[in-house]
């Protein structure tokens, strides 16, 4: 079997989606070694750099093309099957598209992976070239397959908004990446505090700055807790991927932490790789992620894994995800209830103790293996009805 996958999310700085397609990658090739795959992307300046930025698998052909994507995805393959894919490739079996968007195909299934529809939700908090997945994810879901999705959440939000039928859906829960499972050395969490500028005691955010990861209300809730005594700064991990959406974000909650005259306590890191992020969570307090809307949520796993308790929103795929390994909010949205949780735990050593064992029993659960296997199944069935 022959499977290509959209290899568009590795020519631009990595996100969920760029280690969601490497890691499934990575672990099709293990469970099923017979596997021919290939990645594919388009971009009318930076095709051809695909080879020297996507992930290197033995025996997996990586092909760019510096060719009109925005045209081609949104344009000429809307409205018709000209110009397929094949026609670049030759023959394959499968096109997996990950990241919202499939080329024309001649003979090709298409399996899609749908990791949330946040730009359905929240039409109004996205940049130009998101809102164009608006338009274009009911045909992407019509010509698909097979739909994969992260969590049941997002199974039922396609359901509701799209009438996708259950038969042809497929939860498979993304795996965690095994390094958080260990722990580092002394001299790694010295060197990382030393590169992003940090001290215990602080408390840690993971993820970029979209408006519906609720940055701007755990500011102001960061703010309530300094002013009931606790010395704790806030570690802003993760940004980009964005765009000038990102930039927008990053400059709106720099002017109102300095407005707060937050600028020493609150470090915003940028970018920061698994090895570094391992590093740094587990010097953490907790993990306080008060995001409104997530397909699925990988934060509060990662932490889990690190043994840092958790503080998240009972919100979307979240309570599906972090199970009973986690002090939930109810309301995000109220700075005062979150910083009345992120309290809770701070002042109660048991309660702490206990959200460390089940969150360290949680995120084993959750393996790239096992998602791995459960995707290589639903290609067998999908070519198996041609």
């Amino acid at each position: 079997m022959r499977v290509i996958f959209d290899g568009t999310p590795f020519l631009l700085e990595k996100t969920g989606i760029g280690h969601y397609t490497e890691n499934l990658l990575a672990h099709l090739l293990k469970v099923d070694p017979e596997l021919e795959a290939g990645l594919f992307a388009l971009s009318l300046r930076a095709g051809h750099r695909l080879r020297r930025l996507a992930p290197q698998y033995p025996g997996v052909r990586v092909r760019g093309f510096n060719l009109p994507a925005n045209f081609l995805y949104y344009r000429l393959w809307k409205r018709t099957r000209a110009f397929p894919a094949e026609m670049l490739l030759g023959d394959f079996d499968i096109f997996h598209a990950t990241n919202y968007q499939a080329p024309a195909l001649r003979r090709a299934k298409l399996v899609t992976t749908v990791h949330d529809i946040n730009f359905v939700r929240f039409p109004e908090m996205q940049s130009k070239g998101i809102r164009r997945f608006i338009h274009s994810l009911p045909r992407l879901l019509e010509r698909s397959s097979a739909v994969f999705t992260d969590s049941r959440f997002t199974a039922r939000e396609l359901a509701e908004v799209y009438g996708v039928s259950e038969e042809r859906m497929e939860v498979v829960y993304p795996g965690l990446n095994p390094v958080f499972h260990s722990r580092p050395s002394p001299e790694e969490m010295e060197l990382a505090l030393r590169a992003y500028c940090l001290e215990p005691p602080y408390l840690a955010y993971i993820g970029n700055l979209h408006p519906r990861k609720n940055l701007a209300t755990l500011v102001e809730a960061f703010v309530l807790l300094r002013d009931r005594g606790y010395e704790h700064k806030l570690a802003v991990i993760g940004g980009g991927g964005l765009g000038r959406l990102n930039n927008a974000e990053y400059r709106k909650l720099m002017r109102r932490v300095s407005d707060l005259g937050m600028e020493e306590e609150i470090v915003f890191t940028g970018y920061v790789p698994d090895e570094r992020l391992k590093s740094l969570l587990v010097q953490a307090d907790l993990l306080v992620f008060p995001s409104i809307y997530e397909g699925f949520g990988l934060p509060p796993l990662e932490a889990m894994a690190c043994g840092v308790p958790v503080v998240t929103s009972n919100r979307a795929s979240l309570p599906e995800v972090v199970g009973d390994a986690a002090l939930l909010v109810e309301d995000p949205l109220d700075p005062q209830e979150i910083a009345d949780r992120v309290e809770t735990l701070l002042r109660d050593p048991l309660l702490r103790a206990r959200l460390v064992e089940r969150g360290r029993r949680r995120a084993k659960m959750f393996t790239w293996e096992k998602a791995a296997r459960k995707v290589r199944e639903v290609y067998d069935r999908v070519v198996g009805e041609a």
